[in-house]
Parts: structure tokens; sequence; C-alpha cells
């Protein structure tokens, strides 16, 4: 039955590939793209400065000499063979982009599992990406980002690694689009505003390979879109947290059978926005099934962004219980001023295991605060406060709570 299942999605997506090329084939042949029109204004032009040049020639011949006219067709040809070159590139507009980030990081525990550990600090590049875009025509385009994160900090990763990689097709005649490739997929919002990202980012975040089909008719911001892609990530993403252990015996599938369904609404047009999904993923035993929603709200100079995210279904951890996780998060932004690009910043986060007693090292919940201010058109500076509190066993000599600062020069380009 899986493998069934696994055929069927690689199917649908064929045909969904098929559709939009065949689609995208017959816009072409009735709307060329910009890029089609310049190369034939060019071709027009040039053709048009060659009959000159003939014109000119012929009465040249009459009153010069035939070494002048063979120095005119070189030239002729020159311009011929820029023509061909230039018809070689049917894009639109290609782009590049992207940004570095400066961070300082403090901790006033180097080790959480130890309340007696000193204070620690770092000095890095938090992220550095670097983003090309080619826009083939109005209907299809792609984009590729290079990216190393935690440069210089400790225990980073400096390895530059594709960080996304994804083509963009849609169709001219009916409000459906397909994304494929690796990226973050539709599932979670994760607005942080800051430095640090949220904690349903850190649990939730599906990030991999996938195709989303999509549809978005003219209807208050409707977004609804169906992603399958291969993997365990959210159950991956638990267990590196810390909030779940594998059993020993544990099967994987390597299949094509996780999947997303996600539907995103604006009410009220750059006010309101409300957005829900849900996620279905292979486990050991039973499907790790997770659901969610988030909405933000834009009101004078305000902004509140909530989510939440809570397991329906889990697969049973090494404890031998099926463990339902749940977290959520709400922040309020608040910019004073119009003409200052300066953005304060609070967010509370909570977590729940769903496991009896407490465990060391589990956050239970965290207090964000800080601001973000725009001194020059590609540069903010960024400062965050963490106040984290964690569980701990009775009697353990781990820490309970954690105070971080941190800094940060963001340049984007």
């Amino acid at each position: 039955m899986r493998r069934l299942c696994a055929k069927a999605y690689v199917g649908g997506v064929l045909v969904v590939l098929i559709t939009f090329l065949l689609c995208s084939m017959v816009a072409a042949e009735e709307k060329p793209s910009v890029a089609t029109e310049q190369i034939d204004n060019l071709q027009r032009e040039g053709k048009e400065e060659i009959e000159e040049k003939r014109s000119t020639e012929t009465e040249l011949e009459e009153q010069e000499q035939q070494p002048i006219e063979l120095e005119e067709t070189e030239a002729e040809d020159e311009e011929t063979e820029g023509t061909v070159i230039l018809s070689r590139l049917p894009v639109e507009k290609i782009t590049i982009g992207g940004f570095i980030d400066l961070d300082f990081d403090y901790f006033d525990r180097s080790d959480v599992a130890d309340k007696n550990s000193d204070s620690t600090s770092d000095l890095g590049l938090g992220s550095v990406d670097l983003e090309l875009r080619v826009f083939f025509n109005e209907w299809v385009k792609s984009k590729i980002v290079l990216a190393a994160d935690d440069v210089g900090k400790e225990d980073g990763d400096e390895d530059i690694k594709l960080d996304e990689a994804i083509m963009t097709l849609e169709c001219p005649y009916v409000p459906l689009y397909f994304v494929g490739g690796k990226t973050v997929l539709p599932f979670g919002v994760f607005e942080d505003r800051l430095i640090v990202g949220t904690i349903t980012e850190e649990l939730y975040e599906v990030d991999t390979v996938g195709a989303t089909l999509g549809f978005t008719p003219d209807f208050y911001g409707l977004d609804i879109s169906f992603t399958v892609y291969e993997g365990q990530e959210i159950i991956e993403n638990l267990e590196d947290f810390g909030a779940h252990e594998f059993t020993p015996d544990r099967q994987e599938e390597d299949d094509v059978n996780s999947f997303i369904a996600n539907v995103t609404l604006e009410p009220v047009e750059d006010t309101l926005t409300l957005s829900v999904f849900y996620d279905s993923e292979p486990g050991d035993g039973d499907r790790n099934q997770t659901i969610g929603g988030a909405f933000t709200l834009e009101a004078w100079k305000f902004s509140v962004d909530a989510e939440y995210f809570t397991a329906l279904e889990r697969e049973k951890g090494e404890n031998g219980e099926e463990n339902k996780d749940s977290a959520w998060v709400v922040g309020l932004a608040f910019r004073p001023l119009e003409s200052v690009p300066l953005e304060f910043v609070t967010r509370y986060e909570d977590f729940d295991d769903d496991e009896s007693g407490d465990q060391d090292e589990v956050l239970d919940y965290r207090y964000v605060a800080g601001f973000s201010y725009k001194f020059l058109k590609w540069a903010t500076f960024f400062f965050e406060y963490n106040y984290w509190r964690y569980e701990r066993e009775s009697g353990s000599d781990a820490a309970d709570e954690l105070n971080s600062l941190h800094f940060r020069i963001g340049l984007a380009f």
C-alpha cells in the first residue's frame, strides 16, 4: 500500500510538471516574453542598419575603390554575430543579491547541564548568503542560494552549502503554480523579526527537497497548496532538540510519502493574515502528524504575530510513550516613528514535551526583547535579550535558567 502511495505521489508530480510545461509553451507562442521582444527589436534594427549600409556601399562603388566595400562587409558580419550571441540568452532578467551578518553572542552559562559553569561569548558570521535569481519570463523563474552559517563561531559549520535551489512555474490561464526543489516547505510562518529563531522554527521547520502545487484565486489573498517530500524532518528535529528519543530498533522509510497541506487567507488586505497547516510523515509504526495555525495583525504602528503547533499523532519513543508535543509563540512589534526605521520587539515562547515529570535541559519557556534599527540603506543593527527557562530533574546539577545577549550588524545587497 505504501509503495502504491509513493508511486501515486510521483505520478502526480509528473502530471503537474507536464501540464505546466505545455501551458507555458502555449502561452509563450501567444505572448512573447520581454526578452524575446527585445531580441526581435535588435534584429529589426540590425536589418535596417544593414540595408542602409548596403545602399551606401552601392553609391560608394560608383565613386571609390573596392577595399572600402570589404571593410563595410566585415563590420556588417560582426554586427550580425553579436545579435546571434544575444539570442542564446532567452531570459528577461538575472539578479544577484545576498547578505552578511556579523554576530556577537553572550551567555551567562556555557553549559546548561552545569549550573556552576562560567559565562561564554562568541564572535562570528551568523549567516553569509549569495542569491542568484533568473527570470525567464513572467511565468517561469528560478532561484539558487549558497550559504555558510556560524562562520568563526564555536561548533560552527563553515562549509558552503546549497541552501536553496527552486524552480517556480505559473500557469497564465488558471491561478495555479508549481514550486519544486530544495527550500523551506510551506509548513509554518516562523516570524521572529530579530536574531534568534523561534522555538517553533527549530522544532517544526521542514527544510528539504519537495514539490508544491498551489492554487491562488483572486479571493482575499487565498493560497491553497499541497506539498510532497521524502523524509521524517519533524520527528528528527524533536530528537535533536532533546524532546524525543528514538527506539534502538527504529525503522525508517525511504519512500516519497510525506506531505503538507497549507491554506493562507488575507481577509483584510495588508492588515490581517491567517494560516492553517497540516503535516504527515511516516514513523516507526504510527505516522507522525502535526497541525498548526498562525496569524499576523498589522494595526497602526503595531504588529502582532502568533503561531501554534501540536502533534496529532506520534510514534512511540524509547520511553514507550506516545508524547504529543506542542509549542506556541506570540510576539509584538512597535514602530514609533514612520520616518525612522526603528522597531521594538518582544516575544513569548512556550513548549510542552508531554512527558511526565521534568527532564534536564528541555526548554520550558522563553522571553525575548530587543530592537532593530536600519542605519543605512543596506545595513541594519539588531539587539536581542533572551531569558531561557528549562526543566530540571529533582536533585540535578543542571541549570534551570539562562540569560543571553545577542548583537548583529546585517548588510544586505
